[in-house]
Parts: structure tokens; sequence; C-alpha cells
């Protein structure tokens, strides 16, 4: 892509003169009639045209784009010459290394995309279409910080193109600080480019990428010369071999590989296996990823490239140019943060997509992502990661502490408020999720409510056990039997009675068979189903201290003596916990109701 890009790069700038006679040509009057102003010199110069700042005589300022006079047979030229070395070289790499990338392919791709951006009509149809796709596609909040200049289609042709004006600075001359709050949009809108909508801008240099100065905190998009589509299912597969990556699941990824068609159906999985971790495992939680203070996308990109002298692998078209956008990105927010990663800030819009996403392979990611294929049980602590990544809040994602491009299993310290959580868990967004954690909600206050029930009856007992003077506690009446109605077709003593529906049982067997004491499995299960609720800003443990906490300040303000004090007792109780847990209580029966 070095070689490829120089095309664009060593070029230098033509005259004024030219690029006048050029309008002229293309627009068919002179440039006084056409503009009640035009700069002296060019705004901006690229390898293919240069920029010019004029004002129309409607009093509309306009950014006037000229093609370079000739740019088509020199670039032409030079194309054929790369063709013919691609011709040559392929099979020397082929002979000699593992690489089955289609150089020449990858060429005639170039190729063609850079013919279509010599036709600014293209470029212009483009944008129109870009701002109408993320208009779709994006979230209000994130659409109010993009400007894409709108084209004057009557007034570009093949070699001049006129779009509105925008008054900016590259983003690559700001501050650092600046930098930072202003990829953080680039990067949502770039990744929505990517795995929403398929349409990707192939070429967001620092150039193409300005702060509107007008209105501090917009991004404005430039140049969509060139572009590319992502396939609807190229797309699902991206987002499928993220998750078999972050849960390190080498044959899966291998198969996401295959059917991205990196690598040969007939790969030996046996020994590409162990070149995946070893390549691919530093970049992953306890994979010794500390030590890699610079492990950003081109790092891993190089390292990628070494699997081609051990394995057949191949790069399609499309994804060379992915690669270079990626990259080209991730260069420009190094420079506002060094430790800047451009997969690991990816991290939450893709746990967005994989839990909105309808799709069967969506679904299958998800469903082996949070579930453990050893109990069959979903890990709690990993949903309260996710759905804390969702809202874009990521453990370890303060600057100094990233260990890693993923990790699904690190719940961050401060997560986001509840409310939020329980909205988006209502919200479109959630969709694939929801049909999954009903069984799991249902069994997590199951646990709950067995704990807090036999908490309650200790509790009972205790307040209820008589007592005289000096004589203390007087041991405990057994309860009376209840006649209670029980399942049918019972086998064994009693099995007429139970015939009818009806039976005489303890309390004691009632209690036991509705609030069963836990086993040792389920204790451990309650634990995990705590922490992922600690993790969403709910404390099981005040919730279970709350019931029997209240009712006996409650009883002791009834049966004994001091009123007031023991009323006094239960009121921090009160403040404590129902006023603290009242709405959050309110949005979990509220969600609770919809599923």
């Amino acid at each position: 892509m070095k070689e490829l890009s120089r095309l664009q790069d060593n070029i230098e700038t033509f005259s004024n003169d030219e690029a006048k006679a050029v309008i002229e040509q293309e627009l068919g009057k002179p440039v006084s009639e056409l503009f009640a102003s035009f700069s002296e010199e060019p705004i901006a110069a690229a390898s293919l045209a240069q920029v010019y700042r004029a004002t129309l005589h409607t009093g509309e300022e306009v950014a006037v784009k000229v093609q370079r006079p000739g740019a088509l047979s020199t670039i032409s030229k030079d194309l054929y010459v790369l063709r013919r070395l691609a011709d040559v070289m392929q099979p020397l790499i082929r002979r000699f290394t593992a690489d089955e990338t289609d150089y020449i392919a990858l060429t005639e791709t170039f190729a063609e995309g850079l013919y279509t951006e010599l036709d600014f009509r293209n470029e212009a149809l483009n944008a129109l279409r870009m701002e109408e796709l993320l208009r779709e596609s994006l979230q209000p909040e994130a659409l109010e910080r993009i400007v894409i200049p709108t084209p004057l289609m009557s007034l570009t042709k093949r070699r001049v193109m006129l779009s509105q004006w925008v008054n900016g600075v590259k983003l690559s001359t700001l501050p650092a600080q600046e930098i930072r709050e202003l990829i953080s949009i680039g990067q949502e809108v770039f990744l929505t480019q990517l795995l929403d909508i398929g349409f990707f801008h192939g070429d967001p240099h620092p150039g193409n990428l300005l702060k509107i100065t007008e209105d501090a905190g917009k991004l404005c998009l430039l140049d969509f010369g060139l572009v590319a589509q992502v396939p609807k299912e190229d797309r699902e597969l991206i987002i499928s071999a993220v998750v078999h990556l972050g849960t390190q699941n080498w044959e899966a990824l291998i198969a996401d590989f295959q059917q991205l068609r990196f690598l040969a159906p007939d790969v030996d999985q046996a020994a590409l296996v162990p070149i995946l971790q070893r390549v691919l495992g530093p970049y992953l939680r306890g994979g010794g990823a500390q030590a890699f203070k610079n492990a950003n996308f081109q790092a891993l990109t190089q390292d990628l490239l070494k699997v081609n002298l051990e394995v057949k692998f191949s790069i399609p078209p499309y994804v060379s140019l992915l690669a270079r956008s990626v990259a080209t990105l991730e260069g420009v927010a190094l420079q506002g943060d060094p430790q800047y990663q451009i997969v690991a800030m990816a991290y939450p819009f893709v746990v967005r997509r994989l839990l909105q996403n309808s799709n069967r392979r969506s679904f299958a990611a998800l469903r082996e992502l949070l579930y453990d294929p050893q109990t069959r049980r979903m890990r709690p602590q990993r949903l309260a990661t996710l759905l804390q990544a969702s809202l874009g809040v990521v453990a370890g994602a303060s600057e100094g502490t990233r260990s890693g491009f993923i990790d699904f299993d690190a719940v961050p310290e401060e997560g986001a408020p509840v409310k939020d959580v329980v909205r988006f868990l209502l919200s479109p967004a959630a969709s694939n999720l929801r049909p999954l954690l009903n069984a799991e909600l249902a069994y997590g206050l199951d646990l709950t409510l067995r704990r807090t029930g036999r908490r309650l009856r200790t509790t009972l007992q205790d307040l209820l056990q008589p007592r005289l003077p000096l004589l203390g506690r007087l041991p405990t009446l057994p309860a009376p039997p209840l006649l209670v109605p029980v399942p049918r077709n019972v086998e064994g003593a009693g099995a007429e009675l139970f015939d009818k529906g009806l039976a005489v049982l303890p309390a004691e067997d009632i209690f036991e068979a509705v609030l069963p004491a836990l086993g040792t499995a389920e204790d451990v299960d309650f634990g995990t189903f705590r922490d992922a609720f600690q993790g969403l800003g709910i404390d099981i443990g005040d919730i279970e201290d709350l019931v029997p906490g209240v009712l006996r300040a409650a009883m002791r303000a009834v049966l004994g003596n001091g009123e007031g004090a023991e009323l006094a007792e239960a009121k921090p109780f009160y403040n404590k916990y129902l006023c603290t847990y009242r709405y959050k209580r309110i949005y979990i029966y509220i969600y609770i109701g919809v599923i």
C-alpha cells in the first residue's frame, strides 16, 4: 500500500492559469462569469487536485476542486507499470512464501477506485449518499457533531467540483486534548460506516478531517472520492470474529477467517491454532499485553503479515483499503493519545452491534460469549461487562491502564447508572439479549427470594419466640399442619389424599418445598449473580438486609417497650434502603413486566 500511495503523494502543484482553464472547459463559462470572487492561490493542494475558495454571484461561498491537467494519462501509465509489476511479483511471492493474496486483483481494485475518483461527479454522489446513510444510522447526538459539505451538482463536472465552503483546521494540527475529543466522534462515524451501513470512507487522512471553527465540537469529513463497500455477510463475520478472538475460540476464529476469504478452505487448523495463539495472544487479556505499550492496529497488522511466511493467507481487495483507512485514522488519533488503540476503543460499538443484530450468526456469537460451556449457565459477570460496555463504560479505558485490545470479563469499578442500564435493556438496541436474559433473570430472582425468605423466617422465629421474666426464652412450639393443594398422581403413603389435590402437611415441609435451601452449586451461582448486579450498581446484599431489618425494627416497636426508640431504629432502614432503591425497583419491575 505504501507503493500505491506514492502515486498520490509525489506530484507537484500546477499553476492557477491551468486551473482556471480546466474550470472554463468543464463549466463552459469564464471564471469571472461563474464567480464574484476567486482566490488567487489554492487553499489546499493534493495529488489529484487543488482547492480554491470562491464566492458565487448569489453570495454563497464555495470550495472549488480542480483536477490536475493530464492526471488521467499520467496515472494510467503508472498503473500500467504497477500491473506489470504485479504480474511478475505474484508468482515469486507465492513460490517463496505462504502468501496467497491476489496482488493482481488488489492492483486492479485500486486502479478501479482511482479511475472512479478521477470523475468528481462520483465523489459528489458519494458525499450525498454518505450524508443520507449517516442520517439514518447515527444517533442524534453524534449526527449533530458531523458536517459533510453539500456538493453543488449543477456546477460539478468530471474535473471540477463545487461544494459548500466550511471554515476549519486540520485535525492533526490541533492540541492533543482537542484531537482526543474529536477523534471519538470520528471513530463512531467510521465504525458506523464499516459495520452498520457497509459504505466507508477509504481515505480518512489528516487533510480530510477538519475541526469546524465556527461551531466548536464539530468534525468535518471531506473527499469521498475513494470509498468502498463491505457486504452484509462480511460485516456480520467481522463482529463474530471479534467475539471469537476475545473468547480465544481459535477454531471458530479460523472458520470466520475462512468465510471472510482470509484463509483457504483446506487450511491445516491444527498447525494454525498455535500460530494464532502466538501472534494474537499478546493482544488479549492474560496474554502479556502489558508489555505491548504500542499495541495498536498498525502493530497488529505487522504481526499478521508475518503469518504469511507460515500459512496460506490472503487479503481480499476491499480489506486492504479497510486496513489502510483504520491505520490512517489511528495514526491521527495517536497524535492526541500515544496509547490510543482503535480496536480497544471500538469494543463498546461492537458490543452494541452484537446485542442488537437479529441475525443467526450474531445470536449464536452472543450465546457463546455469555454462556459457560461446562455449566451451560450464563456468566453474570460477563453480562454485566457487556451491558456496561454497550453504554461506553469499559474497565481499564483510562490512560495508562490499558492491558490489551479485548477483555470480556473486566467489570468497570464505576459503572453506568442502573437507570441507564435498564433503559438500554428496554430499547431496541438490546433486542438480541432479552430472550436470553428472561430465564437467567428468573433464576437469579429465585435464588435471591429463597435466601431472603429463609432469612425472614429466622427473623420471625426470633421475634415471636415466647419469653418469660427471669426464665428467658421458651422452646418454640411447632407450627400446626396446613391443608394445601398438591400435585395429583402421587404414589406412596397418602396417595388417595394426593389424588384429590389436597394434603395436610407440616408447615415446615411446606416452607422447605416453597423456599428450599440453596445447594452448593446454587450458592456459587448466587455469588456470581450478586457480583453481576453489583457491576450494574445494585447491591443484592442490601436488598437481602432490607426486609428482615425493617421487620425486626417494626415488630420491636409494636411488641416491645420504648416504641419511639424502636421506630427510630426502623427509620434508618427505610431511609437507606427503601428510598435509595425506590427508583431502581420501579425500573426493574417495569422491565420484568415488559419482557
